[in-house]
This record gives structure tokens, C-alpha cells and sequence, in this order.
């Protein structure tokens, strides 16, 4: 039976999920992709986070929110990519340790998702009115507007999501085996409410960012082209400060549009999947599922090497950032001196200081 199941759809009453070859394909990039994923991202966020930090950047606005994206991203790979390889790995659900549990982290994955989503969008926002306004960018971009900004997200995305923690709760599945009975519902499906919110969700997540992102970026895309030829006219410093903002632009068009591309799967495929009617049907949807959130986890891992690629203020930031690192791993040896005074005449007298060791040294020929 096993020699066949490659060839003939299983019906959904004989055999069991667990067998069939894209659910086993699923698990697998679960129990290896998923661990590389969150190593990567959180050394590249943390990364992201210190940078971001440098005296010479967090008085930038733009540097600001992608600091704080680099903690919202940390935040979803350990809630949700995490939780989930804990989950496959040893059957642990921190979503079923208690009600109060299951309330608290469906509600800071839902948040956490969002406030990702808009602060890369409140970034491009800010990277527009630079580049369409910038006698004006110093005002209507600083720093303290950039800190109030991301409040404001923040507390947008609170009430959005503070429905969960009166939706949300354990409930009993039947259809689960004895002893593996608890399943954390985001959602009462006789509810109006809470049937109207998922869709809330999926178009503040993904459908309303991407069309903001998309028209601003095109704006932005518009303005570097029609302005490509007036530097001849430029003095040289504002040359300089024109040429940074290109330059920041170009990473936030990557930025933006490698988020487009990682997100917008898990929103259609949750549109598009039909009703599984055979098992091998079911694993491939569950395949295609875990690829969608390998896509979206990526997106959250993945910035620190799309800043090192595209942004040159943030690869010298990095470099005296490690180099400082490693010298204060390996200090410079001190050397014992002793100290001579000459006397030069008239009165004058000048002093030197002399290594007490010199390492002879040899003469170079031309062939050395």
C-alpha cells in the first residue's frame, strides 16, 4: 500500500495524514529551515538593532524605524516561527499552557505582525516626503515626529487586536486524538464579529500595506528619475545630502519590495486553497502552507543583509562597529618606556620617551 501511495490519491477516510509525501515534506522544512531561519534572523537583528543605535544614526528618522522593526521582526520569529518548531519538536503548544497563555501570544504574534507591517510603510512614507520635499524633509521628518509615528502605530494595532483577548481562548477538539485535546481558537465562528476580523486582519496586514507601498514607491521611483540630471546644478553639499537620499531610497525600495514579494503568498494562499478532498490533497495544502511562512520569516530575518547590500552608510557604520569589537577583544600590548631629558642650551631642556626593548629590524632589499 505504501508502494502505491505515490500514485493514487489517498481518500480521506483510509490512512492518515501523516503519511502522505507533502505532509512529510512540510515537517521537514519545519524541523531544519525553521531553526536557520531564527538563527540568522536574530543575529541579524540584533545586529540591525546596535547599528541602528550608533551615535551616528539614531538621530536619523529613518534609522529609528528600522531599529524598531529589527524588534518587532525578533519578536515574531520567537513567537511564531519558534513556538512552532517547539510544537514539531517535542509536541510542547505554549499556546496551551492556559487560557491567559493563549490570549497573550496570539494577541503579540497578531500585534507584532502588523506593527512590522506599517512601520516599513511609515518608513517609505518618510523616504517620500524626502525625496519629493527635501527643503522641507528636515521639519517634516525628525526624529521626535519619526518617536510619535511609531507610538501611534503601536497603539493603533493595540486596539485592532485587543478583541483576541476576549476571542481567543482553549477550547476542545474533538476530532484530536485523547490527550491532545486543547486547541487555541482565535476566533467563535457563530460570531459576527469575530468572522468579520480575520478579513480586518488580512487587509491591514497585507493588502492595505502593499497598495500604500506600491503607489509611494512608484512616487519615489518617479522622483529619481525626473531628478537624475539637476546634480550639475547643485552645490556640493547639497550633491552629498541629495546623493544619501537616493541612496537610503534604493534600500527601502528593496526593503519594501522584498516584503511584497515574502508576504503576499500567505494572504492569496489562504484565499486561493479550495477544500482538500483526498489526504494527499490536505498534506500539499499543509506543504504549502509551511512554504508561505517560510517565506514570511524570511522576510523577518532577512533586512540586516538587504541593509549590508544596499545601504553604504550602513556597511561603514558596521565595519567601525566590528572593528571597535575586535580591538576591544585584543587590546594593544603596552610597551615599558623610560623617559630622558636633553638639555639643549640657553637655558631649554627637552624630554623623550624611548621604548626600554627595540626589535631590531633588518634592511630591505628590492627582491624582499
Amino acid at each position: 500500500m505504501e508502494g502505491n501511495r505515490s500514485n493514487l490519491s489517498v481518500p480521506l477516510r483510509f490512512g492518515r495524514l501523516e503519511d502522505t509525501m507533502g505532509y512529510i515534506i512540510a515537517m521537514e522544512l519545519i524541523t531544519w529551515g525553521f531553526p536557520i531561519i531564527i538563527c540568522v534572523g536574530t543575529i541579524g537583528n540584533v545586529l540591525s538593532f546596535i547599528i541602528m543605535m550608533r551615535r551616528e544614526m539614531r538621530q536619523t528618522p529613518t534609522f529609528f524605524y528600522l531599529a524598531a522593526l529589527a524588534v518587532a521582526d525578533t519578536v515574531v520569529l520567537y513567537l511564531s516561527a519558534l513556538k512552532t518548531w517547539i510544537r514539531i519538536i517535542t509536541g510542547f503548544e505554549l499556546l496551551h499552557i492556559s487560557n491567559a497563555a493563549c490570549k497573550t501570544f496570539i494577541f503579540t504574534i497578531q500585534f507584532s505582525l502588523h506593527f512590522s507591517a506599517w512601520l516599513i510603510v511609515a518608513v517609505t512614507i518618510e523616504r517620500f516626503l524626502a525625496v519629493w520635499f527635501p527643503l522641507r524633509a528636515n521639519r517634516m521628518c525628525s526624529l521626535s515626529r519619526a518617536k510619535f509615528v511609531t507610538f501611534m502605530i503601536a497603539l493603533a494595532f493595540v486596539l485592532v487586536n485587543v478583541y483576541l483577548f476576549w476571542t481567543a481562548e482553549l477550547l476542545l477538539d474533538p476530532s484530536r486524538p485523547q490527550g491532545s485535546q486543547a486547541i487555541c481558537a482565535a476566533y467563535a465562528y457563530e460570531n459576527f464579529v469575530c468572522n468579520v476580523f480575520p478579513w480586518v486582519n488580512l487587509l491591514l496586514y497585507s493588502f492595505l500595506p502593499f497598495g500604500i507601498l506600491l503607489v509611494f514607491n512608484s512616487l519615489i521611483v518617479v522622483s529619481l528619475v525626473r531628478n537624475k540630471g539637476i546634480f550639475s546644478n547643485m552645490t556640493k553639499d547639497d550633491r552629498i545630502a541629495r546623493y544619501r537620499h537616493r541612496r537610503l531610497a534604493f534600500t527601502l525600495l528593496v526593503i519594501s519590495f522584498v516584503w511584497i514579494v515574502t508576504t503576499l503568498p500567505r494572504s492569496v494562499f489562504g484565499l486561493v486553497k479550495g477544500k482538500a478532498r483526498t489526504l494527499d490533497e490536505m498534506g500539499n495544502q499543509v506543504l504549502g502552507k509551511v512554504i508561505c511562512f517560510v517565506f514570511m520569516y524570511i522576510n523577518h530575518s532577512i533586512n540586516f543583509f538587504l541593509y549590508c547590500l544596499t545601504g553604504q552608510r550602513f556597511r561603514m557604520e558596521f565595519v567601525k562597529f566590528m572593528c571597535r569589537w575586535k580591538q576591544s577583544k585584543n587590546p594593544p600590548k603596552a610597551r615599558l618606556t623610560f623617559k630622558s631629558s636633553v638639555s639643549m642650551g640657553s637655558g631649554q631642556e627637552t624630554t623623550s620617551s624611548l621604548p626600554l626593548m627595540v626589535t631590531p629590524s633588518r634592511e630591505t632589499g628590492p627582491f624582499d
